[in-house]
């Protein structure tokens, strides 16, 4: 596992006792947010305090234009979307794939043949 070797130092053998198992799942749980392990685990992980610090000041000098420049702002109607975070991102990605994943049984329940009406 590259993750253990970039952070603790070590290979893993490709076969494990039961106390070896223990020991790499403790140090499994402590890898740092950086590790490909955690971002995988936790995409809101894929950005440092300072990105989401960076993405909530870029949205709002965008919110304050809006609102300064144009005709919208100074109405309050169509004001910009905050950029999505990774975490958004993934969510939005696994609705999606669940929808398709279950688009075939509502079709079915409903009577609707293959590919559509």
């Amino acid at each position: 596992m590259a993750d253990f070797r970039q952070f603790y130092g070590i290979n893993l053998p490709l076969e494990a006792g039961d106390e070896d198992c223990t020991r790499w799942a403790m140090l499994w749980h402590a890898l740092p947010r950086e590790s490909r392990t955690a971002r995988r685990q936790s995409p809101a992980l894929e950005w440092s305090e300072g990105e989401y610090m960076l993405n909530q000041a870029v949205y709002y000098l965008r919110l304050l234009a809006w609102r300064q420049c144009t005709k919208d702002g100074q109405k309050g109607r169509r004001a910009p979307q905050p950029p999505k975070t990774p975490g958004e991102r993934a969510d939005a990605e696994r609705r999606r794939a669940n929808a398709e994943r279950s688009r075939g049984e509502i079709d079915r329940i409903l009577g609707i043949p293959e590919g559509g009406v």
